[in-house]
């Protein structure tokens, strides 16, 4: 049958496609003179550094700056570079897997939404077969009619409206990450870095979990498709045809409800193992190096006050000599010929 669901989606994902191009490039060009600018700051500022003999990191570490300033400046001036190593990638991989879900079934369908499209037309026969059983006395069949396409509009409803939200956000995402790319560079602002990327891959992955609930749910139907089909069209529907039909239905819809809850506990995880990575690195490229550096040098500099004065104040309660000052010295004196005189010869 005609897939409308997936020619709708084509439609939608291509609209949604040059809203994101335009606007990356737009956000883009304001943004990468200002990177341009930056970047010959960042290396006159160390290369001068070097020039000088002060400069704090080493050469590799400048390097790693340098390189890691120029991949950001790619990525932000070119919307064809983002295009290619990301954008494509999160945009394809959903319904790649989806597709490979159902190949893997053996069911015959290879497209998400072709099955879809598949239960919608199902719903459709089996509820002109149950309006044909009613008349005037008789309602009952159409509204088991009504029943079966209230439940299967309701489960393709909540589908497709999840697939437009993480496709709505990811484009609106999509189309200012040349602002929070340029976060990256910065460890003041790589928190605003990498809380962009964890929302991408959270609208990354409800179209994926979308596609595979879809996939399974497709190939646990197909019998139940074929046997609600079969009936319909020899007019012999009954409602024990169609029990386990609805019933997967309503189950796919309370897990595709649910399925956002589910991407946002993998992608904290997953933001979690990204910031120690991004920490690990720092420290390996010189970004906190210097800090811990600093914080280390600190920390010894207490350890040894601590001690200096805690040795002082041994040696004075061992009646050491001390040293006096200011009207410190006749109050000692005074002291002392109390105390000796006090004492019996």
């Amino acid at each position: 049958m005609q897939d409308f669901l997936g020619e709708l989606l084509d439609r939608i994902e291509q609209t949604g496609a040059n809203f994101s191009e335009r606007a990356y490039e737009i956000v883009g060009g304001e943004i990468v003179p200002l990177l341009n600018v930056m970047f010959l700051a960042y290396v006159g500022y160390y290369g001068l550094q070097l020039f000088m003999g002060t400069a704090r990191v080493s050469v590799s570490e400048i390097i790693g700056r340098v390189v890691r300033m120029l991949l950001i400046l790619t990525l932000v001036s070119q919307w064809s570079h983002f295009n290619t190593f990301f954008y494509s990638w999160l945009s394809n991989t959903p319904e790649d897997v989806g597709r490979a879900i159902l190949t893997a079934t053996g069911t015959g369908i290879t497209e998400p939404t072709n099955g879809l499209s598949m239960i919608w037309k199902t719903a459709n026969e089996a509820a002109s077969a149950f309006a044909e059983q009613s008349g005037y006395f008789s309602v009952l069949p159409s509204m088991v009619g009504f029943l079966i396409m209230l439940c299967v509009a309701v489960f393709i409803a909540v589908a497709l409206a999840i697939l437009l939200l993480a496709k709505v956000m990811m484009w609106v995402l999509i189309g200012t990450a040349p602002i929070f790319i340029a976060c990256m560079l910065f460890e003041q602002t790589r928190n605003l870095g990498v809380s962009w990327f964890q929302q991408v891959l959270l609208y990354a992955l409800i179209p994926l979990f979308v596609y595979v609930v879809a996939a399974f749910l497709i190939a646990a139907m197909d019998p139940e498709l074929t046997k609600v089909s079969n009936a319909a069209n020899q007019r012999r529907l009954q409602l024990s045809d169609i029990s386990a039909f609805l019933l997967l239905c309503c189950a796919g819809t309370f897990v595709l409800i649910n399925i956002q809850i589910l991407a946002q506990g993998i992608v904290g995880g997953v933001a979690a193992g990204i910031g120690s990575v991004a920490r690990t690195v720092g420290r390996y490229t010189g970004l906190t190096a210097p800090m811990d550096a600093s914080r280390a040098g600190i920390k010894g500099a207490r350890i040894g006050f601590q001690g200096g004065k805690s040795l002082y104040t041994r040696f004075r309660g061992n009646g050491g000599p001390t040293t006096t000052s200011g009207g410190d010295g006749p109050k000692a004196a005074m002291q002392n010929r109390i105390s000796s005189h006090s004492m019996p010869r």
